[in-house]
């Protein structure tokens, strides 16, 4: 996959409308490659993208999503075991070279949610980062 940083950096999202979410973080930390990139934005930036033909929709779990390549944009991020808002997402995201990605703790919380093999997995390898750079 291409650089992870300069995928998102040519999207020119303004910072503060969105955060990447999921193994992006753990991308551009060096933890381990992710094979697609997923986006959470604010419902400012999701209209403005929805009324674009650059976007193809798709609908799950009753939301919009839109997808691009190897990128999906996500509507929204709180449900029943996550309810972490995308707006608290972005206010506490990690910004690396310009591009806004979401915390390790909250990504933690994010895996956990989701709670399948590879999530647990990626919360050992989040946990060997942490504790490897204190």
């Amino acid at each position: 996959m291409t650089n992870i940083i300069s995928t998102v950096k040519s999207l020119n999202f303004p910072l503060g409308q969105y955060v990447v979410v999921a193994s992006g973080i753990m991308e551009a930390l060096g933890i381990r490659n992710s094979s697609d990139i997923d986006i959470a934005v604010t419902l400012e930036l999701h209209t403005r993208l929805s009324e674009t033909n650059d976007w193809k929709k798709e609908i799950k779990y009753n939301k919009v999503f839109l997808q691009k390549d190897k990128i999906e944009i996500i509507p929204s991020l709180d449900w029943d075991k996550f309810p972490i808002k995308t707006e608290e997402a972005i206010a506490k995201a990690m910004v690396i070279d310009g591009v806004a990605f979401m915390n390790l703790e909250m990504l933690k919380k994010f895996k956990f949610a989701l709670g399948r093999e590879k999530d647990f997995a990626d919360i050992k390898l989040i946990d060997d980062y942490i504790a490897d750079h204190k």
